[in-house]
């Protein structure tokens, strides 16, 4: 990205307020250190000497899939490089190219984005183009507080917090809403209080209520699909074989039946794929098709299992407190292989919920590493290939700590991707 479109991101960063787009939700940011932002004071500047100001014609053309680069043989006028110029003699950026502003969205993550948009009419324009998206980064919703800012996020690539006004997000006994689990840019509540249930998304302000489910204690909640059409949520009992589901239009739960208690459950290439806590999975088609059994584990070591972009399914195995185990499955054979390499690809693992990232698309984030969290609140990377664990420094959730016992509250902490959708 040129250095003018540097300058945008940089300034954009520093100068506007997250404007939350739904009025149910309030939105503001934070950063370690904190950004300047909603609560900075304005520094005066003087205005500029009047004049005009072009992009230079020896820069190369950049282009997208939008706007096809220029041909070699065909000579660039210089003039439509040029910057229109408002009565004050500040450069309006606001006519920059469409090409330009589409690589400028690609590099924002979503906080910086919905900031981009709000400028002018002709960037928010641009940014409803389907062909221009944020990037999308991993955030770890962080142990509840009293903050009046609301539930606490710390986004892994670029170290920083992020505050957003949601439901209490209080412990599970405590609180009237408590989040139990997260996917494809949703949270998902339970009240046990009330044994209702609620998807909400923190960027766009959506809530969806579910039906009651009870106020039965379960393991957890996933969200399995989600657009336009449906959406499907499962909910899995830690002493009860099978799991309750519901979509769409529906004003009830359904239950399945299973051999065994459910550590996992995940949709994978239109297909439910379910591990057991005795590390059997199985895939729920006609006829059902299962892998073999394994031998009864600790508590504390867990099962799951994760799709990556790639369209290839993963099943991670915690084997002592600091170690993990990596098996692909074999689509042929319907067999697990047991790997040290997943290539550039990182893992986010947790009790409620795993998903994965490329690494190369995303600043700080290490390949071939898997992302979790210590019994000591620690974020930590487990490398595959060594088969060695580092301490990932993250103010958010503190320095490391060498007590023997475990913080309060850590199985609240749950990995989330934000969506605009």
């Amino acid at each position: 990205m040129g250095s003018a479109a540097h300058g945008i991101v940089h300034c954009l960063s520093k100068s506007f307020v997250w404007a939350h787009p739904a009025p149910l939700l309030e939105t503001t940011l934070q950063s370690q250190p904190p950004l300047v932002g909603a609560h900075s004071q304005e520094i005066p500047r003087k205005s500029p000497s009047p004049r005009r100001l072009r992009l230079s014609p020896e820069i190369p053309h950049i282009s997208s899939s939008a706007a096809p680069p220029a041909s070699p043989l065909t000579p660039i006028d210089p003039s439509s490089r040029r910057l229109d110029v408002t009565s004050r003699g500040m450069a309006d950026w606001a006519t920059l190219q469409t090409d330009i502003v589409g690589i400028i969205i690609k590099k924002l993550a979503i906080p910086d984005y919905i900031r981009f948009r709000a400028v002018c009419t002709s960037w928010n324009s641009v940014c409803k183009d389907v062909a221009y998206h944020p990037r999308v980064d991993p955030w770890l919703m962080l142990p509840p507080n009293q903050s009046p800012l609301g539930a606490q996020f710390f986004c892994i690539p670029e170290r920083k917090n992020q505050s957003i006004r949601l439901p209490s997000t209080g412990s599970l006994f405590q609180s009237i809403w408590a989040p139990v689990g997260s996917s494809n840019g949703w949270l998902i509540y339970f009240s046990q209080t009330y044994g209702t249930m609620q998807l909400v998304n923190p960027i766009s302000g959506a809530q969806i209520q579910l039906p009651p489910i009870g106020r039965r204690t379960f393991s957890k909640a996933k969200l399995l699909e989600m657009n336009e059409k449906n959406f499907i949520v499962a909910v899995l009992y830690g002493d009860e074989k099978g799991y309750k589901v519901t979509r769409k239009g529906s004003n009830n739960w359904s239950s399945v039946e299973s051999k065994h208690i459910l550590d996992d459950i995940i949709k994978h290439r239109g297909k439910l794929y379910t591990c057991d806590i005795y590390g059997t999975v199985e895939v729920w088609a006609e006829p059902p098709r299962t892998w073999p059994e394994e031998e009864i584990t600790h508590q504390w070591r867990f099962r799951c299992l994760v799709e990556t972009s790639a369209g290839d399914l993963i099943r991670v195995k915690r084997l002592s407190m600091n170690k993990f185990g990596v098996w692909t499955l074999d689509k042929g054979t319907f067999s697990w292989i047991e790997t040290s390499s997943i290539g550039d690809i990182a893992l986010f693992v947790s009790h409620y919920n795993s998903f994965s990232f490329l690494a190369k698309d995303h600043p700080n984030l290490k390949a071939n590493c898997i992302y979790f969290i210590d019994i000591y609140n620690n974020l930590c990377a487990f490398n595959l290939e060594h088969g060695t664990k580092e301490l990932v420094e993250t103010p958010a959730i503190g320095p490391a700590r060498d007590d023997y016992y475990p913080r309060p509250q850590r199985d609240q902490i749950l990995w989330f991707i934000p969506s605009l959708k």
